[in-house]
């Protein structure tokens, strides 16, 4: 397809992803488009006005750069009053510079006051130009253009569908390991490699391999706290890369301000929204008590794992469910008990 084609489709992608995936491709522009450093999404919903936050090192300036992400529909444009927040947000928390990026455009009025304090604006004609120019989401081939599946894979999401993928069928099983692989996507060892050399130097333990963090990066993708990011090539292997998302860059915040109970409550927050064990949860509530047995059972109707494979997924999946606070557990095998305790907590 043309380039005019690509950038309309590009737009089209931009708009169909949710609101916090518009923000994830917003660091993944900048990532490719602007060498940074400390680049992430803020922590908060109450974060101010600031989506995105940056460190920017050139020879002669350092500067902190402050990103909002507006994805907005073709006709509602980013005004004024938007600018002025985005301001005093800048100043409040000590930016240096700032940039607004939409998928619509700017009224006079917002172009006006970003002249005023030099805010750069991205409006969605000026972001696709920068995604064709960067290769970004699509590929090309002799001045011809196409959408790039490998990209915009990155923003899938577990699946609400009738029968689960063994993919979202968790593998991993500790969750002080879960922690440790999120952390280490924090500290910027984002790829499975990198995450068990992280993995391996905080454990003291040699025993932490690449497909290992692989396990434990999806098992965060599940709890939402990772993101999938573009991948990369590492000695002629394509690896994926894994990036913080909101709740990720939260759960860590209430871990370095030593907030476990926050941290712990936010855990098994997103522990009760992986589809798999609502669906488990759901037959214990109905029964009371459930074994093993019966979660290898559930495993074989509701997903698409494998018969060698239920039986251990099934173990992994009670381990995840005795993490809820109402749950107890005793015996071992296949007769292991899952009890749900009715009493309100």
């Amino acid at each position: 397809m043309k380039a005019s084609t690509a950038k309309e489709e590009l737009l089209d992608k931009g708009l169909q992803i949710d609101h916090e995936q518009f923000e994830q491709l917003c660091k993944m522009v900048i990532e490719r488009a602007e060498p940074t450093r400390k680049l992430e999404l803020t922590p908060f919903r109450g974060d101010g006005g600031i989506d995105i936050h940056a460190v920017i090192d050139r020879e002669l300036f350092h500067a902190r750069l402050g990103v909002q992400a507006k994805q907005y529909a073709t006709g509602n444009s980013v005004g004024a009053r938007t600018l002025r927040g985005f301001k005093g947000a800048l100043s409040e928390q000590q930016y240096h510079i700032g940039t607004v990026i939409t998928t619509s455009s700017f009224t006079s009025g917002a172009e006006t006051s970003a002249d005023q304090d030099f805010i750069r604006l991205i409006d969605g004609d000026r972001l696709t130009d920068i995604m064709v120019e960067s290769g970004i989401g699509v590929v090309t081939d002799d001045e011809s253009y196409e959408l790039d599946p490998t990209f915009w894979s990155a923003f899938e999401k577990p699946e609400r569908t009738d029968t689960i993928p063994s993919l979202e069928v968790p593998q991993a099983d500790n969750f002080e390991l879960i922690r440790t692989v999120i952390q280490a996507v924090g500290m910027g060892s984002d790829t499975k490699p990198d995450i068990a050399e992280y993995v391996r130097r905080q454990t003291h333990s040699d025993s932490f391999d690449p497909r290992q963090a692989d396990y434990y990066g999806i098992a965060a993708w599940l709890l939402q706290f990772l993101h999938k990011e573009q991948e990369v090539e590492i000695d002629n292997h394509t690896i994926r890369r894994w990036g913080l998302t909101r709740l990720g860059e939260e759960y860590l915040t209430y871990l370095d301000r030593g907030n476990r109970e926050s941290a712990d409550a936010l855990l098994t927050q997103q522990i009760r929204g992986v589809e798999i064990i609502s669906r488990v949860y759901a037959q214990l509530e109905e029964d009371g008590t459930l074994s093993r047995r019966d979660i290898t059972e559930i495993l074989a109707d509701e997903t698409t794992l494998s018969d060698s494979t239920t039986r251990r997924r099934a173990r992994t999946v009670g381990e995840w469910l005795v993490c809820l606070p109402e749950i107890t557990t005793s015996g071992r095998g296949s007769e292991q008990q899952y009890v749900l305790d009715s009493t309100p907590r």
